[in-house]
């Protein structure tokens, strides 16, 4: 936590106090000395008389005088020992001054510690925004490595649907080819069926009309006429032949004939039985239909 201005300008000014009682101390002890009172030495001259002279009357030849002694030069004097007073203040100062040290000694540490934490704590968050930083390029890297990955897939995908569907709509039209080609080899092969069902059915029909013709001169050779046959007699005939050409069954239809004439008929297709076997195999075992006419031969 750093220390506010207020702290700051309250622990400069005590400084600066202490500091100005110390400076007093030391100017006030100087003055004390230079006006200590100072004791005057007295130089004494004097003329050493001898008492024989004095008595002859005469006077002795004055002597010659000694050099005067100089004064004894006294040791430099040190500055006054300090009243209790002074030594209460300078402890007091000399206190000071150490809780003054101290204390900016503390508060110098206390900023070293502040510093180092404070330049811990941008290291540490410089460290943070490097690695937030780092971080976040991979995370972008990353992203833009997925984004380029799923659009060369999605490339692929379309080049792969285009492909697909360029092969589906050549096979969809090889197969429209293979399938006209079909239709028209099949409606060919139809129309030649028919050609050579018409030309067979033709041929059938020739074949069935002379095997009809064969067969109603059979039976008109085998019928016996009766007194009641008409001369303009005509009775359609339906008959049932087996493997053969044995007769199995016989009915007429429309006839212009009473019912001995009809007897007679029924009884002429029995006695020409076997009747010749048609050109088909095929109309075995079912109804063959013709008309017997006799007189419109």
């Amino acid at each position: 936590m750093s220390e506010s201005a207020h702290d700051r300008w309250l622990s400069i000014g005590m400084s600066v106090l202490l500091h100005g009682t110390i400076i007093g101390l030391l100017g006030y002890s100087w003055w004390r000395y230079e006006h200590r009172p100072i004791t005057p030495s007295v130089s004494l001259e004097a003329t050493v008389v001898d008492a024989h002279s004095l008595k002859g009357g005469g006077l002795a030849p004055k002597p010659t005088p000694k050099p005067p002694t100089p004064p004894p030069v006294s040791a430099p004097q040190g500055p006054p020992a300090p009243t209790p007073q002074e030594q209460a203040l300078r402890q007091q100062a000399a206190e000071a001054e150490q809780q003054r040290l101290a204390a900016a000694q503390a508060e110098q540490q206390r900023l070293k510690q502040q510093q180092a934490a404070e330049a811990k704590t941008q290291a540490e968050a410089k460290a943070q925004a490097k690695a937030k930083a780092e971080a976040e390029a991979k995370a972008e890297a990353k992203a833009r490595a997925r984004a380029k990955r799923r659009a060369e897939a999605k490339q692929r995908a379309e080049a792969r649907k285009r492909a697909a569907a360029k092969k589906l709509a050549e096979e969809r039209k090889l197969a429209a080819e293979r399938a006209a080609k079909a239709r028209a080899e099949r409606i060919a092969q139809l129309q030649q069926a028919l050609r050579e069902d018409a030309q067979s059915n033709a041929q059938m029909r020739s074949a069935v009309a002379g095997w009809i013709t064969e067969v109603t001169q059979r039976v008109e050779a085998a019928w016996i006429k009766p007194p009641t046959a008409r001369s303009n007699l005509s009775c359609t005939i339906r008959v049932v032949l087996v493997p053969g050409g044995a007769v199995s069954s016989v009915s007429l239809g429309a006839c212009n004939g009473d019912e001995a004439v009809r007897e007679s008929i029924e009884a002429a297709v029995y006695r020409a039985s076997p009747l010749p076997p048609p050109p088909d195999p095929d109309l075995y075992h079912q109804q063959i239909n013709f008309v017997f006419a006799p007189n419109s031969n």
